[in-house]
This record gives structure tokens, C-alpha cells and sequence, in this order.
């Protein structure tokens, strides 16, 4: 984990011959933490500090029921597509890609101080990136409403590694997962929502937020959060 692998140059065909390649998380990471996790790391998970990120494009159950399959396709492609190149430039991995949401991870593999403040300028580029969206896809047949897109970041201590015995996955779990989900669930359209742990990170930038109390199904107590403007 110490030594840089040129995963796209010619040095680095040997360690492709024992099966390490780029990896779809991160273009220029390889595939060791997916496949060899427990082996380089000594355990099957780890503790670790985490920004956790998940962009969420809305009504895609009613676009699934009313617009064709083929429209429906170029546009998880391109909200796919949008999404990436702002959170690899930022050093942040893509974790999973779950049918309309995308959950990415920073600090982990590539370690930033400042991975609160890298997620947040991830999810501005994207809500910027998808306004773009909304004349190339306004004519689906069937739907009226645009394309919009929520995001959710909340920031703590969470579990990365290997889970699983028949089917191993290489994910992150803990609350702070569970509360970013959350939060993102509870941002409106088009709206970047941070938890208040991840205010505390970037206050000096965005000195004046309005703090906003919400009730987060499977969370016991009011969960604060804030608007980032875009």
C-alpha cells in the first residue's frame, strides 16, 4: 500500500498478470483494497475517519414507469458520468453505484485533511454539472417534471473492508453511511444537505448557514443540517 503502482503505464504489466488492474472506483487506484483487502491491511475492516457523499437522482421510479427503457438508460449514463469526474478529481472513490444513487467516499484510500470541504466542492460541480440535464432530457416521453438531483454529506467514523463470507464486498458501513443516506433523502431538489459535523469542517468558507432541524426515519433524534449554496 506504500509503493505506487503506474497501474497505465508499461511497468505495470507484471502486476497485471497477478490480476491487479485500475480500478472502477478510481481511475487511478488499483484493485488491491477491493481484492486483497484483508491480506494488506491484516483485517477484514478497519476504522476509519470518512466523508461520505450520496447523490440521488430524483423520480427515478416514476421516470422508470412512464419513459422508455432506452431513455431511461442514457440517463443514469449520463448522470453516471457527470458524477465520477467530480469526486475522482477530488480524491474520492465510487463506492457503489446503487440503480438512481451514487455513494462515494473521501479520505479513503487517498487521505486528504480536508475531505469535508473535497466532498462538498464534489457535490457543487455535480449539482452544476446535472442543470445541464435538464434541457438534453426535457422531452421524455411521459414525463413532465425535470431532472433533479439531491445530495447528502455527513462526516464520522466508519468501517471500510471486506464484509460478507460466500460474497465478499468491499463497502463502508456504520451510521455515518446511514445518516448521509438520510440526510440526502431529506435535501430537496437540486439541494446540497450537510450534516452539522460536516458544517463544523467548512464554517470558515460558508460562515452564515441557516441551521434546518429534520426528523430522519430510523434516526432517533432531530438531525441538524445545512444548505451549501451552489
Amino acid at each position: 500500500m506504500k509503493v505506487p503502482i503506474f497501474i497505465r503505464s508499461p511497468i505495470s504489466f507484471p502486476f497485471r498478470l497477478m490480476g491487479i488492474k485500475p480500478s472502477r472506483m478510481h481511475p487511478n487506484l488499483c484493485t488491491i483494497c477491493e481484492s486483497m483487502f484483508t491480506k494488506v491491511k491484516k483485517n477484514k475492516q478497519i476504522e476509519i475517519q470518512a466523508t461520505v457523499m450520496f447523490a440521488d437522482l430524483r423520480g427515478y421510479t416514476r421516470l422508470s414507469e412512464h419513459a422508455d427503457p432506452a431513455d431511461i438508460a442514457r440517463l443514469l449514463d449520463k448522470f453516471y458520468d457527470e458524477c465520477a469526474p467530480a469526486i475522482w478529481k477530488r480524491d474520492g472513490i465510487i463506492n457503489k453505484m446503487i440503480g438512481d444513487a451514487v455513494l462515494s467516499i473521501f479520505n479513503f484510500p487517498l487521505e486528504r485533511h480536508d475531505h469535508v470541504h473535497q466532498a462538498v466542492m464534489a457535490g457543487i460541480e455535480i449539482q452544476r454539472n446535472c442543470r445541464d440535464m435538464q434541457s438534453e432530457f426535457s422531452t421524455i416521453s411521459g414525463v413532465d417534471a425535470p431532472v433533479k438531483i439531491g445530495i447528502g454529506i455527513h462526516t464520522g467514523m466508519a468501517s471500510i473492508g471486506e464484509f460478507g463470507t460466500a460474497y465478499k464486498d468491499f463497502t463502508i458501513i456504520g451510521s455515518v453511511v446511514n445518516k448521509a443516506s438520510r440526510i440526502q433523502g431529506a435535501a430537496q431538489n437540486g439541494e446540497i444537505l450537510i450534516s452539522d459535523d460536516a458544517y463544523h469542517s467548512i464554517k470558515g468558507d460558508y460562515p452564515h448557514l441557516e441551521p434546518h432541524t429534520y426528523n430522519l426515519k430510523g434516526i432517533d433524534q432531530p438531525v441538524v443540517a445545512y444548505a451549501v449554496p451552489l
